[in-house]
């Protein structure tokens, strides 16, 4: 089994076989790459606190680090990691990387390890329940 260096070479700690990524199409956003992304985010989207942001293929998380850091410009950190950014990654070890780079527990509410292609994307909320305030 010969080791596919491509995702350690854009920021992943994670080996992966080439098996592996040929099963599961795993390809990561270099970190460059998500920083210019980020930086064409619209600046009146970024200053916006109810501004919500989610990568629904997270990898190891480059992409949700990268905005963490950019919307970390303009809010609390913590506020932009428990309330604006969510992101779902299939597999267990990129969940785990992902958090870790993030500074958040596995189970926190936002950041799921789950298929996200049958995912709710609630994220804990109540779906299709009107609430009134």
């Amino acid at each position: 089994m010969s080791k596919n260096k491509h995702n350690q070479d854009v920021g992943s700690a994670i080996e992966r076989s080439d098996e592996r990524i040929a099963e599961t199409q795993e390809v990561f956003t270099p970190a460059e790459l998500c920083e210019s992304m980020v930086s064409e985010i619209p600046k009146h989207l970024l200053k916006d606190p109810s501004s919500t942001f989610i990568d629904n293929s997270a990898g190891c998380g480059n992409f949700i680090v990268a905005l963490i850091n950019k919307l970390s410009e303009y809010h609390d950190r913590q506020y932009v990691i428990d309330n604006m950014v969510y992101a779902v990654e299939l597999m267990e070890d990129n969940h785990k990387e992902m958090c870790e780079r993030v500074g958040v527990p596995l189970d926190h509410p936002h950041y799921v390890c789950h298929d996200a292609l049958t995912y709710d994307y609630s994220f804990g909320k109540p779906v299709g329940v009107e609430q009134f305030f």
